[in-house]
């Protein structure tokens, strides 16, 4: 058996810039060099696909042929012969990080021409990334924790992963330092800790421009408001908090913060809770009007963890005494 001469470009995984999600300092995030790891359909139906590039072994079997020129495919090797390049192909891969007790599917089922071997030339790219770029190290922080972070936006590249739970950063203050746009214009942002640990990439919608903020102290002390000032924490994990205002033996103001970093501000005229003002995480105004006076303030809030939760629903007296006959842990 005669082979050939090649050189061989070996299955980097996610080595090449998964790396940079370690706690080895902050790396940039690099694109593994073309064509690994990139996105490609075939260019025609019926393409023959090998067990080893005939080229190198002249009796490698064929595996078969693809059917559809629509299904994308990724490349995890590469290999030189004779100046011509040769890839293995592997499944399009975007795999999320299991929460709860749900197992969430890493994507398509291996085929029979999974692992094979095509000229690269047969294949189509298909670019998913436009532009990706290192930006001035710019404080944010997330509002929720439902987003996780990744290694590279899913399916940004053929083989991406989710790598952090959003609740590991969540109310916290964290630093972009990359920025991706995608040929679909999204938009995401890549992250590391006050201290250069890196964390991983989330969509700009998931973060708010800043350092982590007290939304409870800003609401209890807007408008100048002097009083005495007390807040309990009913949910750490949920970051659900109440917040009461007292001045002269009476509330003046009640605030809840809510798992999403919203807030709820109930305002009070002689002892009686008369409107209800909710803020977005920003502070932006969302909406406020007047209700039915009442000296007893009837809450409910939920703190939602993937498949389990708690519901805690009381009252608030107008002495300010908070009561939670309702406490409800449940699991989907």
């Amino acid at each position: 058996m005669k082979w050939m001469k090649f050189a061989l470009a070996g299955s980097l995984g996610l080595a090449l810039w998964g790396a940079t999600t370690t706690a080895q300092a902050a790396k940039k995030v690099t694109l593994p060099a073309y064509p690994q790891h990139r996105v490609f359909t075939f260019k025609a139906k019926g393409t023959k696909v090998y067990s080893y590039p005939r080229a190198a072994y002249a009796h490698s079997k064929v595996l078969g042929t693809n059917l559809s020129t629509k299904k994308h495919w990724t490349v995890d090797k590469v290999v030189t012969i004779n100046g011509k390049r040769y890839v293995r192909l592997a499944n399009v891969t975007a795999t999320k990080l299991q929460h709860g007790q749900v197992a969430e599917s890493k994507g398509a089922a291996a085929t029979k021409i999974t692992g094979g071997y095509v000229a690269l030339s047969k294949l189509k790219f298909h670019q998913q990334i436009v532009q990706m770029k290192s930006i001035k190290k710019t404080a944010y922080w997330t509002p929720t924790t439902t987003h996780d972070f990744w290694n590279m936006p899913a399916k940004t590249l053929g083989i991406t992963a989710a790598n952090h739970f959003g609740s590991s950063y969540g109310y916290k203050t964290i630093y972009a330092v990359q920025s991706l746009t995608t040929t679909t214009k999204k938009h995401y942002l890549y992250f590391e800790t006050a201290a250069g640990k890196a964390i991983g990439w989330l969509p700009t919608s998931a973060v708010v421009k800043g350092t982590y903020p007290d939304n409870m102290k800003r609401e209890m002390s807007r408008d100048g408001l002097t009083a005495t000032k007390k807040v309990a924490t009913l949910d750490k994990s949920g970051h659900i908090k109440i917040g009461i205002a007292t001045a002269n033996n009476q509330i003046q103001r009640v605030v809840m913060l809510k798992q999403n970093s919203q807030t709820m501000t109930y305002a009070y005229e002689n002892g009686k809770a008369v409107r209800k003002i909710t803020r977005s995480a920003t502070g932006k105004l969302l909406s406020s009007k007047a209700i039915t006076p009442v000296a007893t303030l009837k809450f409910k809030l939920v703190a939602t963890f993937d498949l389990q939760g708690q519901t805690y629903q009381g009252t608030i007296s107008p002495q300010g005494k908070i009561d939670i006959p309702v406490y409800l842990g449940w699991i989907a």
